[in-house]
Order: structure tokens, then sequence, then C-alpha cells
């Protein structure tokens, strides 16, 4: 490799090498028979021999390609080493992380091989405890069911329990705490009449078998009869229980492994069941698996199911202390803990592990040697360039750059996405007012209709100062917020945010405001006339000198002259007729204020539900007649077709539901009739309201159940009310569990339709479930 500007030094210092820094050139003299001589200079110096000449001049040489060559090597060294040596600290962090990798796998593998065996292992020990628990169980309901067993009798069930169970050394039965029966009693019978009371050494296991009713397993311990080491599993019986405890290990059910509160309360003994400790390493096959030839260490510990804080009892102590794995054995009462390491200890490292990091290294050096400086600049340069692309794609709004001649250089995928009408026109060298033209063409730009010469000017303006902000609507609805900045060397800069969000959410603020406006203009209405009312008859029965009658008495309310019978009964009549009036307003007033409070308690989520099982045609005829009156006053038939369905629900708030849809089916009918009616289905009674009124426009049949809308907001609407009405309903069905339909078709008439569950327990309530 070349260095620039290495060729140049290294002639430069030749050249000084070479010559004493006077001008002049080598020549070859015809006479001096092809001896070079060096001309002198006008000075007219004397000439040195010619072997000393060639001489100087033959070393001067040789320092001068030697200085050559070694800066060149130099330079050569240090251009390769400023990709090599990266190179070769990657290649060296790839050849230890791939053999740490192998390593950690195969010692990975060691341990789930370890893990996998040990299983195996953990399952036949803990399956095997609960075999032997269970023998217990067949010997306990035997004497639940015979607690005066003879001796035969239980010699004859213990010799068929233990038949293939050589690990047993004994079986033996202590009603009372003294031992009565035993089994083989070839050297067991001197246990007969043991008291455990007067053993401390057994009793306080036997005691705390009896004390928390379930299994308990002791040991290992010193057997009198042989000096071995053996298990004692012990198991309290308590007659007249339903169930025993089912002795297993880990996990199982029995009820003595909780004290289960349904076993009986008098207690009869203590059954035990001795067993060889070697023979039951043997039977669940831990001494095979502890052997030398299977490659793993096997201990125990815990003795007394006294778990982790217990002492090994069982292999070598040493296995506990090299890291091992550890599982623990459930008990009855207690537990084991299993450990378990490979013979010899964990490995570090994978057996051929030199092998593979001998070939991992070659690989690396033969890579390192193939390395060629200009490719890896060439891929940095490109690496460079993918990074930048990446990460200009990642950015979740749109992006675009346009070079000082406004054309476009790069832009990301979210830009292609706004723009997808003229997303093929979008490629590097467009100009953006190729692009602009052809988007307004091609129908883009929502704004742009209509207006396309004028809105493509303000626009290239805008973009041209590139210094502002603005909104953007596309034609399929989005809205976006561009922002434009110049670049010192004239490049514009754009991204593209979608506000569309944002925007809708400012449109459902407006219309949340425009929608308070008209509530609170219609609640004016609705408050004033009321008070308009009451307050203008109330002024009349307070001023005495409104009344014909009150007028004709003196100051003090007396007077000689008679009053006629009749202007006392018309005044009466007045007053009666003012004061209905107030009422009605008052009424009229309360409802108001109502639906407000029961609106504010459903949006609190403090509305409580009252249910009970009652009759749907009691709480409809009683709505009926309350409006009986009213609808016969606009010649209108109200009518009931309810039978005997029963509803589960709040009384009061199912009569408000009601209310308020026969209320409004008689105030926007003027002709015809309003009909109520049931049917119970699938658990649900559904109960429809129709009339025959002037119907609800399509569009409207969901703004009616939204809070403070009505068909007709205006405040000289021909109904009254504040809009919550249909709302509550809503809230109040819903909460039942239930939910409300409309159908309407205008000039004919509408169908509110609600569903309530049915009387609790009833046939439909419970095919529903």
């Amino acid at each position: 490799m070349r260095v620039p500007g290495t060729g140049n030094v290294t002639a430069e210092r030749s050249a000084g090498e070479l010559g004493t820094g006077e001008p002049g050139a080598e020549t070859r003299s015809p006479e001096a028979g092809g001896v070079r001589t060096r001309g002198g200079g006008p000075s007219g110096r004397a000439k040195a021999p010619a072997s000393s000449r060639s001489s100087s001049g033959s070393a001067a040489k040789v320092s001068a390609k030697s200085w050559s060559r070694k800066f060149g090597l130099w330079a050569a060294l240090r251009a390769y080493g400023l990709v090599l040596v990266p190179l070769a600290l990657v290649s060296g962090f790839l050849v230890w992380h791939l053999d740490a990798l192998r390593n950690a796998g195969y010692v990975a593998d060691e341990r789930a091989e370890v893990a996998s065996r040990m299983d195996a292992e953990r399952a036949r020990i803990e399956g095997r405890l609960t075999g032997l628990s269970l023998m217990l169980r067949g010997l306990e309901a035997a004497i639940e069911a015979d607690p005066a067993m003879p001796q035969q009798r239980f010699a004859s069930i213990a010799r068929f329990l233990i038949r293939d169970n050589p690990e047993i050394v004994n079986i033996a039965a202590a009603p009372d705490l003294v031992v009565r029966y035993v089994y083989p009693p070839a050297g067991n019978a001197g246990v007969l009449g043991l008291d455990y009371r007067n053993t401390p050494d057994q009793f306080a296991a036997v005691d705390a078998a009896r004390r928390l009713g379930r299994t308990i397993i002791a040991g290992p311990v010193k057997l009198v009869q042989n000096g071995e080491s053996a298990f004692i599993v012990r198991l309290p019986v308590f007659l007249n229980a339903p169930d025993a405890d089912s002795g297993g290990v880990k996990g199982g059910a029995g009820r003595s492994g909780g004290g289960d509160a349904t076993r009986g309360t008098r207690f009869w003994g203590i059954l035990s069941l001795v067993i060889d400790a070697q023979d039951f390493y043997r039977r669940t096959g831990l001494a095979a698996a502890s052997s030398p030839e299977s490659g793993i260490e096997y201990a125990l510990r815990g003795p007394d199911g006294s778990g982790t804080g217990g002492a090994v009892f069982w292999g070598p102590p040493e296995v506990f202390a090299d890291h091992p794995l550890v599982q623990k054995i459930g008990l009855p009462h207690g537990s084991w803990e299993l450990a378990a390491i490979p013979r010899g200890g964990w490995a570090t490292h994978a057996p051929d592990a030199m092998q593979v990091r001998a070939a991992l290294i070659a690989l690396a050096l033969g890579a390192l040697i193939a390395a060629a400086v200009i490719q890896h600049l060439w891929r940095r340069h490109r690496s460079a360039r993918e990074h930048l692309a990446r990460a200009i794609g990642a950015i979740d709004d749109g992006f675009a750059l346009y070079d000082a001649e406004d054309r476009l250089v790069m832009c990301n995928q979210k830009y292609h996405e706004f723009y997808s009408i003229s997303n093929d026109l979008i490629r590097p060298g467009v100009t953006f007012e190729e692009m602009i033209r052809e988007g307004v063409r091609r129908g883009q730009y929502a704004d742009a209709v209509g207006q396309e010469e004028a809105w493509i000017a303000r626009r290239m303006i805008a973009h041209r100062h590139a210094d502002s902000r603005i909104e953007q609507k596309l034609a399929d609805g989005r809205w976006l917020r561009i922002s434009e900045r110049r670049t010192d060397d004239g490049w514009t800069v754009g991204f593209r945010v979608d506000i569309t969000e944002l925007k809708r959410a400012k449109d459902v603020a407006e219309e949340a405001n425009r929608v308070k406006a008209d509530f609170l203009s219609v609640l004016s209405h609705e408050l004033r006339t009321p008070l308009t009312v009451i307050l203008g008859f109330a002024r009349f029965l307070s001023d005495r000198r409104i009344s014909p009658v009150l007028r004709r008495l003196g100051p003090d309310g007396q007077t000689d002259a008679p009053i006629p019978p009749q202007m006392l009964e018309d005044y009466i009549a007045e007053v009666t007729q003012r004061a209905a009036k107030i009422e009605t307003s008052g009424n009229h007033l309360l409802l108001l204020i109502n639906d407000l409070l029961d609106f504010s308690k459903i949006e609190a989520g403090k509305m409580e539900m009252e249910r009970e099982s009652l009759p749907l045609a009691l709480i409809v005829d009683d709505v009926i007649e309350q409006f009986r009156s009213q609808a016969e006053s606009k010649g209108l038939a109200l009518a009931s077709l309810v039978g005997g369905d029963e509803v589960y629900a709040d009384p009061v708030r199912l009569r408000q539901v009601l209310i308020n849809l026969v209320g409004n089916a008689i105030k926007f009918t003027d002709a015809g009739g309003i009909t109520l009616s049931a049917k119970t289905r699938d658990g649900m009674v559904t109960i429809s309201v129709v009339d025959t009124g002037c119907g609800i426009p399509a569009e409207m049949t969901e703004r009616v159940f939204r809070e403070f809308q009505q068909a007709d907001s205006s405040s000289t609407r021909r109904a009254g009310g504040t809009g919550l009405g249909l709302a509550i309903v809503r809230r109040i069905v819903e909460l039942h569990g239930g939910k409300v339909t409309l159908c309407s078709v205008p000039g004919e008439g509408s169908t509110f339709t609600f569903t309530i569950p049915a009387k609790a327990g009833s046939t439909a309530a419970r095919s529903a479930a």
C-alpha cells in the first residue's frame, strides 16, 4: 500500500543523502573508459580518486534504499493496523465468546442431564413413600371397622401388606399409645406392651402425630432389635372418621396432612411402620443411582423431615458443599432434601475445548488476513448510510430532505404513507413543486379543491420560507402538522406529524361545549317557566289587593257589609285553581332536580339497586293509572298487555324507567295510543313501550340516549325536559344487566324496548344461567 505523500518524502531524503547539495550531473567520459566522473562547478575543485568516489556513492545508495524501505513498510503497517487491530480484537472477542458459549452450553447440558435423572430419582422416592403410607391407610380402615380386632386378624392383614415389601421390618399398632399388636412377632415380641408415654425418645414423635392428626416419618434411627438404621412411619387413628390420611408425599391431599376437621374426635392410637433404611435405598434405586458407574453422587438431608436445616443422613456430606442441584422431597409432615452432583465435580468446559479454540483462532486469523482495507472502508461507508436510512425510517413522523435545488434527496416510509395518492411520484430527484402540483391534480389535498392555483402558490411560499408550521388536511380525512427548516447550505428538512387524533379531540371538546351550552339554555328555560308560574300565583295569594273579595274587606280584614256567597265560592275556586298550578309547577321542578340528582349518582357510581322479585303487572298498572288522566286529556288510548311475568329488579328504579318512557310517549303522541307489553325468554323479561307519535329520525335514535341530548334541543322545542330522562333509563337498565333499544319510523311512531332479569330462581332464569 502506498501512503499519500510517502513517495515524495522518500525521494527528497534520498537526494539529500546522495549529493553534496551542489548542482551537478553524473556523466560518463569516453576517455575514462566508462568510469563515472562527477563534473565540477565553475569553482574548478580537484576531483577525488575514482575508487573513493565509487565507494562513497555505493554506500549512499544503500543507505537511501534502506531508509525508503523502512519508511514505506512503517507507513503500510500503520495503515493496515488501523483496520487489522480492531478486526483482531473483534475476532479475539468472538473466539472467546463462542468458546464461552459452547462451554456454557456444555455445562448447561450437564446440569440438565443431572436434573433429569434427579427428577426420576425424586419421583421414585416420593412414590415409594406414598405406597408405604397407603399401606397404613388400609390397616387404618380395618381398625376403624373393628377397633378391637384380634391378634390373628391383625397378623393376617399385616402379612398381606408386607408380603411384597421386603424393606418393611415390622408393623405395629398401639391402642391408647400402648403397643398391643406387632407383626412379624419373631424378633419383635419384646415391643409388645411398650407404653410410648414412658419412652421419651419416641413419645415426642408419637405425640406430634396425634396432635397434628397427620402421618409423620421419623428417622433414620437405630433399631433396638439389630442396631440397623431404619425409618418409622407413624399414622394416628381416629375412630368414626369418614376419611383418612393419604400418607402421600409432596402434594398429597390426605385428611391428616392438614388436620382435616371432618375426622373423628376420639383418638384410638398409633400405627407404625418400620422400614429398613438400606433396603429402602435399594428399593428406590438410590443406591444404584449413586454407584460409580452412574457418574452422579447423591446425598439426602433433613432427618425427621427437618428439610434444609437438617443434617446429611445418606451420601457424602461434601455433595451439599459443591454447588449441587437440590430438590425437595415432600413428606406428610416436613421434607427431605435430595442433592446431586456429577462425580468429580461440575465441568468448567467441554472436553474438546482446546481443539475447538484452535479451530476458531485459525478461522479468525484467516478472516483477518483475507480482510482488505479498501473493502473495510467501503463497508464502513455503506454501513453509515444504512444506519442513517434506518434511523430516518424509524421516525414515527414523516421526514423529507430536499437539496438546494428543491429536489427530493430522501424520505422515510411514513412520508410515503401520508401521501399515498401521489406515492409513485415521491422519488429522489423530483422537485417539491412537481409533487405538489401532481398531488393537487389527483385530489391529494382536501383544502385545495376549488382553489388549486391559489393553494399551490401559498404552499410554495411557505415551503421556500421554511420558518413556520402549517396544518394540512389530506383527502382521507387525516390532518398533518408540517414543520420545515432551512439548513446553512440551503437544504430543506421537513417533518409531517399526524395530528388527526388531536384535531378529533378538539372537535369533541368543542361539541361538548356546544352540548353544555344547549343544556344550560334548555335548563334555564325549563326552570324559568315553572318558577314564573309559582311566583305569579304566589303573588296573587299573598297580595289581598288583587282579590275582589279581599278588597271589600277593611284594612284589618273586617267589614260590616255582607259578602255574597257566590263571590266567596268564586274566590275559593280561583285560589284552588292557582294552588293546583303552583303544585304542578313545583312537581315539574322536583322532577327536573330528581333527574339531575339521579344522573349525578349514576356518574359517581353511587346508585344502588335494591332488587327483589315482583310481578311486572303491578308496576305497569300503577304507572298507567298515574298517566291515565293525562292520556285521556289528549284523547290517547293507554293500554297494557302485560301478563303474569315476574321480574327481579329494584321496584323504585323500574317504575322510574317506565314513567320516563310512558311520559315521553304521551308527550310526543297527538293521536292514537300507547301500548305496554312484555314477554319472558331465556331468563330475561323484554318490555316494550309502543306509541303512535311523531317518531324519531334514524340518525337521531342513538343521540336521544346521550346525556343532555334531545331530538330537538332548542329552547323553543314543543316538549320540555332536560335531555337526561332516556340517558338515566339506559343507565338504570344496564345496572340491572339489561339493555335498551329504539325502533322508530318518522310519522308512524316509536318502540322503546328494554330487558330486565326475570324472577330470581325461576325456570327461565336458571336456563339462562
